[in-house]
């Protein structure tokens, strides 16, 4: 089913980025190895995981409190409001600070689980299983986990949905231009001449 899944642009987008930073495979996919390519510095404490630029110096604060998985997806919420983001969210506009947050929240997903990486391998038919397996090989939360793998398959139908209603649209209007062969055409009352 995943071969009818689309990317959107941020997915592209993210998609570049890894593959620029030399990042290929999920064993790749780690706050380490992200930081080293992307020169990010990360930095520990028992605060909540924010995102600091100063003076062209990228930075990640991460809580030390989370788990690993926890952590990932911290960090790679921070990383998007670095590599995207402009401006000091607590004096911005209440709209600019949402959009900002929705978009970041796509990019942990995308981010984390990559359809690059996730294309080509076997997921089990039982929902649970393939969730399991991802955040294993992911790195990530049985939940976060969860929610891509439902993305995936509702982005796949979607695709199988839309394939569909054209081909029924495409049947249509062939129909249509076979009844129209066949019907004579009519050129004003040739009864008075």
């Amino acid at each position: 089913m995943l071969q009818y899944y689309q990317p959107t642009p941020l997915e592209q987008w993210i998609e570049a980025l890894w593959l620029r930073a030399g990042i290929l495979t999920p064993d790749q996919l780690t706050i380490e190895e992200v930081s080293d390519r992307l020169d990010v510095w990360v930095h520990y404490m028992s605060e909540s995981s924010k995102a600091l630029e100063w003076m062209g110096i990228r930075s990640v604060l991460i809580d030390l409190r989370l788990t690993a998985a926890q952590q990932w997806e911290d960090y790679l919420h921070e990383l998007c409001h670095i590599l995207r983001h402009a401006g000091n969210q607590t004096v911005m506009p209440r709209s600019f600070l949402e959009h900002q947050e929705a978009e970041a929240k796509r990019f942990v997903l995308y981010a984390s689980m990559p359809f690059s990486m996730v294309k080509d391998m076997k997921l089990p038919s039982i929902r649970g299983e393939a969730v399991q397996l991802l955040a294993n090989r992911f790195g990530v939360t049985c939940e976060l986990a969860d929610v891509r793998l439902d993305q995936f398959q509702r982005r796949a139908f979607e695709a199988i949905l839309w394939e569909e209603i054209g081909r029924k649209n495409q049947e249509s209007v062939s129909e249509a231009d076979v009844r129209e062969k066949r019907q004579p055409l009519v050129h004003g009352d040739e009864s008075l001449n």
